[in-house]
């Protein structure tokens, strides 16, 4: 008798779609439409064959360039756009892997001697400071607390997050991340264990990065004076400032990436 059973099969309910007038696509997702378009066939292709009801390409891009503009409840977010809340978890997971998996196209620390000396001859022109190749610094991104060695993600504030290393250029561009370590740890020793330390430490095109006064000084690496005692120290930190102020802008930015860490 059981194959003459009916067997129940619940009808999939799709929530229509809201699309967001043009005017308002920046102030939405951070991007013009026509930008959107772009980053949409960058990072996720022309969109591919799908089933009624589902998300195209340039939906998914949508989801996830409004969640990381102003991140909040999903749920808020999927009534937003007009999906399910699990809709929104599933892509913005799905998007940021494969944003993470062309990273090293555009995200890349200069090695090679020309490398070298290209990125100094640009951050010389740009800022006036010698032997520059780009900036490091190091920010909390907070995270919640781990059920696992708790203790060791808690930082100096008090609260528990992940202290991510960054390094930029002159065109303020990112050319490393590294998010591999815990709150508790100190930016120098971060720095210290990072790949690209070794670069710099043994680089024939007597290259520099600029960081805070929090690391140690050395021949591939410049600090500002803490106290700046002469008229040339102060000189120096003026123009230090200057040219680190990107590193400044930069550090202090909690990106989509690490947020999705």
């Amino acid at each position: 008798m059981a194959e003459f059973m009916p067997i129940y099969q619940p009808t999939k309910v799709f929530k229509d779609r809201r699309e967001s007038r043009e005017v308002d696509y920046r102030a939405v997702y951070r991007f013009s439409k026509v930008k959107i378009s772009k980053l949409n066939a960058y990072f996720l292709g022309e969109t591919e064959e799908y089933r009624d009801g589902t998300l195209s390409n340039i939906e998914r891009m949508r989801v996830f360039l409004r969640y990381v503009s102003d991140q909040g409840f999903q749920i808020g977010i999927g009534e937003d756009i007009g999906v399910h809340q699990s809709t929104v978890s599933r892509t913005v997971t799905n998007v940021i892997t494969r944003i993470v998996q062309n990273s090293n196209i555009w995200i890349r620390f200069p090695t090679s001697c020309e490398d070298l000396h290209n990125a100094k001859n640009k951050w010389q022109e740009k800022f006036n400071f010698p032997s520059a190749i780009g900036a490091i610094g190091c920010t909390h991104i907070p995270i919640l607390k781990p059920f696992i060695h708790a203790d060791e993600d808690v930082n100096r504030k008090n609260f528990d997050s992940i202290n991510e290393q960054a390094t930029c250029n002159s065109n303020e561009e990112f050319t490393s991340l590294d998010v591999s370590w815990p709150g508790s740890v100190h930016d120098s020793q971060i720095w210290e264990n990072s790949d690209i330390y070794n670069v710099m430490k043994w680089n024939r095109a007597s290259a520099v990065l600029l960081g805070d006064s929090g690391y140690g000084i050395a021949s591939w690496l410049m600090t500002p004076f803490r106290i700046a005692e002469t008229a040339e120290q102060r000189s120096y930190n003026r123009l230090f400032t200057i040219a680190s102020y990107n590193r400044e802008m930069f550090c202090s930015t909690k990106t989509a990436f690490s947020h999705s860490t």
